[in-house]
């Protein structure tokens, strides 16, 4: 049986201005890792990242800026970790799914 790859979501313009403003009012405009307000604007951060990473509310969190690094850098397994469960409270399974 052959699998089929998942199309990723890639959005522009006014869609991706209306689902960050729906990511930023859903996480409170603060980091689901340590709790910091962060200022609007600041870029989400994809969960699962790299080749999976898709615009989709199950697949996204707000990170500040700190924390986002350390997903990337200092303390990505941890990150990873945090990111998932935040996800997965939300959207059970279908959160931070690689697909």
């Amino acid at each position: 049986m052959e699998l089929k790859k998942t199309e990723r979501v890639h959005l522009t313009g006014k869609k991706a201005r209306s689902f960050y403003d729906k990511i930023y009012e859903r996480d409170g405009g603060h980091c689901i890792w340590c709790g910091k307000p962060i200022e609007y604007g600041v870029k989400y951060h994809h969960e699962p990242c790299g080749i999976y990473r898709s615009d989709e509310e199950n697949k996204v969190v707000m990170l500040c800026p700190e924390c986002h690094y350390a997903r990337h850098n200092t303390a990505p397994k941890v990150a990873k970790e945090i990111c998932e469960r935040y996800l997965h409270g939300l959207y059970g399974e279908k959160g931070a799914r690689k697909e």
